[in-house]
C-alpha cells in the first residue's frame, strides 16, 4: 500500500485517492468495521438495536440517523460527536470487542449531504450489510447505491426485511427469486446472500424476554433470539454475525479490505493514466505536425525563394546585354564630342542601358517580401487551425474531462494555454503591410551598406540607380579620360574591350552581391520566423516529454502493483476460505 501511494504521487495521481490510502494505513489497524446501509425507513436502526436486544439507535417511519454512528465495546453511555456527523455509541456486547457496527444515513434521503457520508464511509468497510424492504426490494437509489458499492469490491450480504408485513410466503419466494436475478445481472455478482428477516419482531421478541427473566440487566443480557415466525432467518443471520465473524471469515475480510481499496484505486489510476498518456501522445502527435509543417515550410520557402533570385539575376543580365550592345554602339571615334559631355554620357546609360532595371529588382524584392509574409501567415492560420481541431477531438472523446485534483492537469491547460495564446496572438496582430514595410527596409539598409550608396532616404529602386550611375559614371569618367589623353585610333577598340571587361565584371559582381544580400536577408526572416514558431511549441514539447516518461513509468508501477494486489488476494482467499 505504501509503495502503491509513492507512486501515485509521483504519477501525479488524484489528491483524493491519494488521501484515501494515507486513510487505509491508519484503517487497518482498527477493528473489523461491519457498516449497515440502506435506505431510510428500510429498518438499518431498528435490526442493530435487534444484535443488541436493545432499543439504543432511534426508530421511526421518518429519517431517525442524521449522521453517522459508530457503535463499539463500552459502558452504554449517551452519543459522544467524534466530528462532522459523526457520533460513537458505546455498549457492552462481547460482540464488539472484536468489531465495531456503523449505521449510516438513509441512501435515498433528501439531504444529498447524507448521501455523500454514506457513500464515503463505504471505503472502509470490511463487511456491508445492505439493508433493502421486502415491500419495496432493491429500488432504482438502491441499485446506484449497490454499483457504487461494488466499484469498491465489498463484500455485500443482503438483508431483506419487513417478513412480517408480507401478504404470503409465496411473496417471500418471489422476492429472493427477484432479488437473486437482479443481484447477479444488474451487479455481475455470484449468488448473493441473502437473508430475509423481521428485525422489529425479533427484537421485540428479545426485549420481551429480557425483561422477563429476573435479575437480568441490559449491561449482561445475552442476545439469544427466538423466533416464532419460520420465515424470519434473524436467527440465522445472528448466528452469522455472531459466529462467522469471529472465526476466519472475519480475518478474510479485513485483509481483503485493504486489498479491495488498492485494487479498485489502481483500476481506476491506471484507466487515468492511461487516459493522460492518450492525452500526451496525441499532444506530441499534433506538436510534430506542426514541426513537419515548419519544415514543409522551410523547404518550401527556401526552394521557391531560388526563383525570386534567378529573376533579379535575369534583370541583370538583360542590363549586362544592354550595356555591352550599348559600349559597341557609343565608344567609337565619331562619337568624340558627345563623349567629351559627361552629363549627357551619363544620362544616355541611364536611359539606354540602366533603364528600368532598378524598378525591376524592387518590384521582384517586394513580390518576395509580399510572398514570404503570405506563407508565414499562412503557416500560423495552419497551426491554430491543427490545435483548435485537436482541442475539438479531445474534448469529443472525453480526454479533456477533468483527472481530478492533478498537477497534469494544471499544468496541461496553462501550457497548452500558452501555446495557443501566442499563435492566437500572432494572427490576430499580424498586420501584412507592415510587416513586409519592415523588411524592405532592412533590405534597403544592407543594400545600402553593401554598395556604399549614402541615400537612405529613397526607395529601393532609387538605392539601385544611384549604385548603377556610379558604376556608369566609373565607367564613363575612365573612357572619356583615356580618349582625351591620348586621342589615338587604335586606342579606342581596345579600351571599349577594357570598358566592356569592367562593365560585365562589376555588373556580375553586382549580381553575386546583390543575390547574396537578399539570400542573407531572406534566410534571416526565414529564421526569424522559425524560432517565433519554435520558441512557443519548444516549451510544451519538453513538458510533454517530462510527462511521457513518468506517466510510463508509473503505469509500469501500477500494473506491477496489480498483479501483487491479484496474488495477495489469492493467498488470502486460499489461507482463510469462505465458509
Amino acid at each position: 500500500m505504501l509503495r502503491v501511494r509513492d507512486a501515485l504521487a509521483r504519477a501525479d495521481g488524484a489528491r483524493a485517492d491519494l488521501d484515501r490510502l494515507a486513510s487505509l494505513v491508519g484503517e487497518m489497524d482498527e477493528l473489523f468495521l461491519l457498516v449497515v446501509v440502506g435506505e431510510y425507513n428500510s429498518g438499518k436502526s431498528t435490526f442493530i438495536n435487534a444484535l443488541l436486544g436493545d432499543e439504543v439507535f432511534a426508530m421511526g417511519d421518518l429519517p431517525t440517523t442524521r449522521a453517522i454512528s459508530i457503535l463499539r465495546y463500552g459502558e452504554a453511555a449517551a452519543p459522544e460527536a467524534i466530528g462532522d456527523n459523526m457520533y460513537l455509541y458505546q455498549y457492552p456486547l462481547d460482540l464488539l470487542r472484536d468489531l465495531h457496527i456503523v449505521d449510516t444515513p438513509g441512501t435515498n434521503s433528501i439531504e444529498r449531504m447524507e448521501e455523500a457520508l454514506t457513500r464515503e464511509f463505504v471505503p472502509r468497510a470490511d463487511l456491508v450489510l445492505f439493508v433493502t424492504s421486502l415491500l419495496q426490494p432493491l429500488t432504482a437509489s438502491e441499485l446506484d447505491f449497490l454499483a457504487h458499492i461494488r466499484e469498491w469490491g465489498k463484500k455485500v450480504v443482503f438483508i431483506v426485511n419487513g417478513v412480517d408485513r408480507r401478504n404470503s410466503d409465496e411473496q417471500i419466494d418471489r422476492v429472493r427469486e427477484y432479488l437473486t436475478r437482479e443481484i447477479q445481472t444488474r451487479l455481475g455478482a455470484a449468488t448473493p446472500t441473502l437473508y430475509f428477516i423481521s428485525a422489529l419482531q425479533s427484537l421485540r421478541m428479545k426485549v420481551g424476554s429480557r425483561r422477563g427473566a429476573p435479575g437480568q440487566g441490559s449491561s449482561d443480557a445475552s442476545p439469544v433470539a427466538v423466533a416464532e415466525d419460520p420465515r424470519n432467518e434473524y436467527p440465522a443471520l445472528e448466528r452469522y454475525v455472531l459466529k462467522t465473524l469471529r472465526e476466519t471469515e472475519r480475518v478474510r475480510l479485513k485483509l481483503l479490505t485493504p486489498l479491495g481499496v488498492l485494487r479498485n484505486l489502481l483500476k481506476r489510476n491506471v484507466a487515468g493514466l492511461d487516459s493522460r498518456l492518450v492525452v500526451v501522445h496525441e499532444d506530441a502527435r499534433v506538436l510534430r505536425s506542426i514541426r513537419e509543417q515548419l519544415e514543409a515550410y522551410s523547404k518550401e520557402m527556401r526552394t521557391d525563394a531560388e526563383r525570386y533570385l534567378l529573376e533579379v539575376r535575369n534583370v541583370l543580365y538583360e542590363m549586362e546585354r544592354r550595356g555591352r550592345s550599348w559600349f559597341e554602339r557609343t565608344i567609337r571615334i565619331g562619337n568624340v564630342n558627345f563623349l567629351r559631355n559627361r552629363d549627357a554620357v551619363e544620362n544616355r546609360f541611364r536611359a539606354d542601358v540602366v533603364q528600368d532595371a532598378p524598378q525591376a529588382i524592387e518590384g521582384v524584392v517586394h513580390r518576395m517580401v509580399d510572398w514570404t509574409v503570405q506563407r508565414n501567415l499562412k503557416l500560423w492560420s495552419s497551426v491554430f487551425a491543427e490545435l483548435d481541431a485537436h482541442t475539438a477531438r479531445l474534448r469529443e472523446s472525453g480526454a479533456l474531462a477533468p483527472h481530478g485534483d492533478t498537477e497534469f492537469q494544471y499544468n496541461r491547460e496553462e501550457l497548452f494555454a500558452r501555446l495557443r495564446e501566442p499563435v492566437e496572438r500572432r494572427l490576430g496582430e499580424f498586420d501584412t503591410e507592415r510587416e513586409a514595410r519592415q523588411i524592405v527596409d532592412s533590405v534597403k539598409e544592407a543594400v545600402t551598406a553593401a554598395l556604399g550608396v549614402n541615400v537612405l532616404a529613397l526607395g529601393l529602386g532609387g538605392v539601385l540607380v544611384a549604385a548603377f550611375t556610379t558604376a556608369a559614371l566609373d565607367v564613363t569618367g575612365v573612357l572619356t579620360a583615356t580618349i582625351f589623353a591620348i586621342a589615338g585610333w587604335l586606342i579606342i577598340p581596345a579600351r571599349r574591350r577594357k570598358l566592356v571587361a569592367e562593365f560585365e565584371a562589376k555588373i556580375e559582381k553586382l549580381n553575386e552581391d546583390l543575390g547574396a544580400l537578399l539570400s542573407t536577408k531572406f534566410e534571416e526572416q526565414l529564421t526569424r520566423y522559425e524560432r517565433q514558431l519554435l520558441e512557443v511549441v519548444a516549451p510544451y514539447e519538453r513538458f510533454l516529454e517530462t510527462e511521457r516518461a513518468k506517466l510510463e513509468s508509473g503505469l509500469e508501477e501500477l500494473r506491477q502493483a496489480e498483479r501483487e494486489v491479484a496474488a495477495l488476494e489469492q493467498r488470502v482467499v486460499e489461507t482463510f476460505p469462505e465458509r
